[in-house]
């Protein structure tokens, strides 16, 4: 019989092993970000999935690294990646209850689907958005 107090448990990762995490609870849906920093800090757009920072363990955290944003549009958010292989990881608003994790970053499965984009306004010139979710300017509106 299953123990329905037992939480969902969601492990990842970076490329090469040496950044792993789990993360306990259910997983907030995909949003894909187009701003400028995500394209660089993932070659393209951003695809997040987020959870509250008490529910992410970091079980390896050999070569994570932090690059906190010295940009006026992002003050005080931190970015982890693995300073081995160069995967993107979390993007982390300092002093928010909440962490955003890089999707292609979870172990599969992970039985999310993507709910909509963001920063739709800075989307690069080499593509269009192609599908019918919900696009934002800029944040995600509530």
């Amino acid at each position: 019989m299953e123990n329905s107090n037992v939480q969902k448990k969601t492990k990842g990762g970076c490329l090469c092993g040496e950044v792993q995490y789990e993360i306990y609870g259910e997983l907030k849906d995909i949003v894909n970000c187009h701003c400028s920093k995500c394209r660089k800090f993932h070659g393209n757009y951003g695809a997040y999935t987020s959870i509250q920072v008490e529910n992410l363990k970091i079980t390896q955290q050999k070569s994570l690294r932090w690059y906190k944003s010295l940009t006026d549009e992002t003050p005080n958010v931190h970015r982890g990646f693995c300073s081995e292989c160069g995967s993107s990881l979390f993007w982390h608003p300092k002093d928010q209850p909440y962490i955003a994790i890089a999707a292609g970053s979870l172990n599969p499965p992970t039985n999310l689907k993507t709910m909509g984009h963001v920063w739709c306004s800075q989307i690069a010139d080499y593509y269009k958005i192609e599908d019918d979710l919900p696009q934002f300017d800029e944040r995600w509106s509530t």
